[in-house]
């Protein structure tokens, strides 16, 4: 079986990642949509589905779609030599698969406890030196979703009952989830772009 072409992997990673992105910004707001704004549940439903299956579409999918872009664009977003930027393309594989797959597994949206790794590993990969697809705006991209996660941690320090007046459910999906997932599209987006120009 012949190999692919560089090219082609490139746009199938490329895809990946605005698809991923697309998914996760979508589902986002059916999610909240179903849960409703604060820290309560409030067992909508969207399309006949529950906040359960909702959650899981959120937190599944879309993580293993980016994970999958990253993985097939590891030659042009990592040079050899690079140990930041590999140490951060790794935490950010793990902060990607890791809670898909226990989302999957649970059926449900888990706890962010991976957020802190994602976020970590987004803002390494971004400033750690990376390779020719990672420079200039997307390094700032990917810098941006550190940011963002970083920023939705820090919701986590509000005590629950102003947490629910401020509606600050929905304030971490958009920091943690619709945000994130608009720029993953916009990389994945940009990369086509690159790969259609070269």
């Amino acid at each position: 079986m012949a190999s692919r072409n560089p090219l082609q992997i490139k746009r199938l990673g490329s895809l990946a990642l605005l698809l991923g992105g697309l998914w996760m910004a979508v589902v986002w707001l059916i999610y909240i949509n179903a849960h409703g704004p604060t820290s309560y549940d409030e067992l909508n439903t969207q399309f006949g589905r529950s906040t359960l299956f909702w959650g899981m579409m959120l937190g599944g999918p879309p993580n293993l779609l980016l994970a999958l872009g990253l993985i097939l664009l590891k030659p042009q977003l990592i040079r050899p030599g690079k140990g930041r930027a590999r140490a951060g393309y790794f935490l950010t594989l793990f902060g990607l698969v890791v809670p898909a797959v226990i989302d999957l597994a649970i059926r449900a949206i888990g706890p962010p406890f991976f957020l802190p790794i994602l976020a970590i590993g987004l803002i390494l990969l971004a400033r750690g030196g990376a390779g020719n697809l990672l420079q200039g705006l997307d390094a700032r991209l990917l810098l941006i979703n550190g940011l963002c996660l970083l920023a939705s941690m820090t919701l986590w320090l509000i005590p629950l009952d102003l947490f629910d007046q401020i509606e600050g459910y929905r304030i971490y999906g958009v920091l943690a989830h619709f945000i994130p997932g608009l720029v993953w599209a916009w990389l994945g987006l940009r990369f086509l772009q690159e790969k259609a120009a070269a």
